[in-house]
């Protein structure tokens, strides 16, 4: 081999080897850039999410809500079933990969608020403690035979103690969760009002206003959830001075007929409203007065019917919903 070809050859290991040490150190700085990256970029933000979930595919109306939480639990506002969509409750759950709810909150004992409750236990999603109001006998009979079938309120609650699940019935300023995140952002639920339909500040109600009523907090964010309160209930809430405002109203009664007035509605002026009822009952007359009101207090209404499962983010700096469709 010739002083020319070892030449040729230096050169050549030369460039390799500087061909490789120029990759080494990008590789090295690549690491490090990513490592200060991951160092530098604040914590993910912790969030609440509210589904309301659309059981109302047909003509009946009916509730059921999901919180998932910041701590990673789950919560159900009412788990309804409506008379012409048997089962849709545990089907959507299932098909969210829940498995497991740390409470269950039943508004009142109408089938559309508690219908699904033990078809969502005896479908193995496990049940930590449920919230709940039973009313008084007067009440419900008042309702015989349409309406609160106490016989059938019984067996729920025995199903309940035979799976050992515990039941307990909150009262007014009662706060049944509450949850500090990791941006230091409280997240609670407190009870508003809980009667049993005899023992109230307007006497002798309906079922529908022993709904427990409830707002959910986190941070600046705050929701209504109302049951299926009615006027007289509503009526005496507005003019009690209650702080009954918030962000998001989940409409009383399916916003139809003898729900809440209208100043029920000024008063929580909500930017937006959710509203479990299906397309039909909706656009009908029944729902006419509060369809009217909140088109022009331009708040926009998302109806389960028309748009679907709809979700509510919230996080320390607001909210978003989105809707299916």
């Amino acid at each position: 081999m010739n002083y020319t070809c070892q030449e040729h050859f230096s050169a050549l290991a030369v460039f390799l080897l500087s061909i490789y040490f120029n990759m080494r150190l990008r590789f090295l700085i690549a690491i490090s850039l990513s490592s200060l990256t991951a160092i530098d970029l604040p914590a993910r933000q912790s969030s609440t999410k509210w589904i309301m979930l659309n059981i109302t595919p047909a003509q009946a109306q009916a509730d059921c809500h999901l919180l998932q939480l910041p701590d990673g639990s789950n919560i159900l506002i009412d788990a309804g079933e409506a008379w012409d969509a048997p089962n849709v409750a545990v089907a959507l759950l299932r098909k969210l990969g829940v498995h497991r709810i740390s409470m269950v909150i039943i508004s009142h004992f109408h089938k559309d608020h508690y219908g699904q409750l033990v078809p969502i236990i005896r479908a193995g999603i496990a049940i930590d403690k449920v919230i709940l109001n039973v009313p008084d006998k007067r009440s419900a009979d008042l309702e015989i035979p349409w309406g609160c079938d106490l016989n059938d309120v019984q067996s729920v609650l025995a199903e309940l103690r035979a799976r050992k699940i515990p039941y307990t019935t909150p009262k007014a300023g009662d706060r049944i969760y509450e949850y500090k995140t990791r941006d230091r952002v409280i997240v609670s639920l407190d009870i508003i009002c809980a009667y049993d339909g005899v023992h109230s500040p307007i006497g002798l109600t309906d079922v529908n206003d022993t709904s427990i009523v409830l707002r959910l907090s986190h941070g600046p964010t705050r929701v209504l959830f109302s049951g299926d309160l009615n006027q007289k209930l509503g009526a005496y809430l507005v003019a009690s001075g209650v702080d009954l405002r918030a962000d998001i109203l989940k409409a009383p009664h399916h916003g139809a007929e003898t729900t809440v007035p209208d100043a029920f509605y000024t008063k929580v002026h909500a930017s937006a409203v959710l509203v479990p009822a299906s397309k039909a009952l909706w656009l009908s007359a029944r729902c006419m007065r509060t369809r009217n009101y909140f088109y022009n207090a331009g708040v926009p209404a998302y109806v389960s019917g028309l748009r679907g499962n709809v979700t509510v983010t919230m996080t320390s700096k607001g909210y978003k919903i989105e809707a299916e469709h």
